[in-house]
């Protein structure tokens, strides 16, 4: 039996409506979507993370104690004291990213694998206080498996994320969430670009992995807020990466340094003077100079206000540290400046690496 002719037509119009566009076959879903659930993350991640139990001492603090230290040549018992954190795997070599705050001061680093049947003490390799990270290794009797870190770079706000830790001793909690903001300064330090996120963080947490929907790392849990529940702070995974390059082959971090004591410029600064494309109030203003230090031999000046590193618009003085903190002591920069009198340049600066602290004038926002 034929069809009639006008629901052929009706047939014909729909399946032309169902159909994909021009090009449509040729796509496919972003790189970056989310393919794995919750649980098949946590099921591949969970291996890579570790639990960090240290001991440290110190002296009793008890005034009769002193007395009979100082008289009677004693010795004072000491007092010891047990913290907990987290860690990940970052290589086959046994290497493991942690806070610098779960280690600091501890006289014995005790490492425990997610199967809790093999605890393994550590040694550092190197710590980086300046972004609260520190390397350590150990000597695992079985294989282990390294967790991969990420692009943080490419993170967008409302990107699905896993926290993988030991919050309250509570052996390998997995919590859920999302990145609620990036680049956070919660006056950490000099290189505060924290990623925010709700997922659940508690003390414990800290050195543990903040995974993406793909199961890398794009992120090292570090801190919460003390005012309020669902707000905690990550290290992205791009800034750790630089760091674990450089205690691997130097054992510490090799800064550049500029060279310049800047502070950010604010709206009742005077402006009149200079270029009204200057009227934005961005960048910072150099307010000193080391003697014979890179930007002082490359030809910036006291009140040279900067306001683009290479591509990049400054926006502060703590975005400038953040761009520094990305490069290398051998790098070159270009920045743009505006001086008074002579308008917008272009100064070129070779950097060196940041000296030890004796050599350096005790100031503030110096790099």
């Amino acid at each position: 039996m034929r069809k009639p002719r006008h629901l052929i037509k009706l047939a014909a119009a729909a399946a032309a409506c169902l159909a994909p566009l021009p090009g449509a076959a040729q796509s496919q879903s972003p790189s970056n979507a989310p393919t794995k659930t919750y649980a098949d993350i946590a099921e591949a991640a969970i291996p890579g993370v570790v639990n960090i139990r240290t001991t440290s001492y110190r002296k009793a603090r008890d005034p009769q104690m002193d007395i009979y230290e100082y008289f009677l040549g004693g010795k004072v018992p000491q007092m010891s004291s047990h913290s907990i954190g987290s860690g990940l795997i970052v290589d086959e070599q046994g290497h493991i990213l942690t806070n610098n705050h779960v280690i600091d001061g501890a006289a014995t680093i005790d490492v425990l694998f997610a199967n809790n049947r093999e605890k393994v003490r550590a040694r550092v390799i190197g710590r980086d206080p300046k972004t609260d990270l520190a390397l350590l290794q150990v000597s695992p009797k079985s294989a282990q498996t390294a967790l991969t870190l990420g692009d943080s770079d490419g993170l967008r706000i409302g990107d699905q994320v896993l926290a993988i830790g030991n919050p309250l001793g509570f052996s390998h909690t997995v919590t859920s969430g999302i990145i609620s903001a990036k680049g956070r300064v919660i006056g950490a330090g000099p290189y505060d670009n924290f990623l925010q996120t709700d997922a659940t963080i508690h003390p414990g947490n800290s050195g543990g992995p903040l995974l993406d929907m793909r199961g890398q790392v794009i992120g090292i849990n570090t801190a919460v807020s003390s005012e309020g529940q669902g707000i905690g702070f990550a290290i992205p995974a791009n800034m750790a990466r630089q760091v674990i390059k450089d205690l691997l082959k130097f054992g510490k971090v090799r800064r550049p340094f500029l060279g310049v004591v800047g502070k950010n410029l604010l709206s009742g600064d005077d402006l009149d003077d200079r270029d009204t494309k200057t009227s934005g109030v961005y960048g910072f203003l150099i307010t000193n100079l080391v003697v014979d230090g890179p930007g002082a031999k490359a030809g910036l000046r006291l009140g040279d206000l900067v306001v683009a590193c290479d591509q990049d618009k400054i926006t502060d003085l703590n975005h400038m540290q953040r761009l520094l903190g990305q490069k290398s002591p051998s790098d070159r920069l270009r920045l743009k400046v505006f001086r008074r009198g002579r308008g917008f340049l272009h100064v070129a600066v070779h950097l060196q690496e940041t000296p030890s602290a004796d050599r350096l004038p005790a100031e503030r926002d110096l790099f």
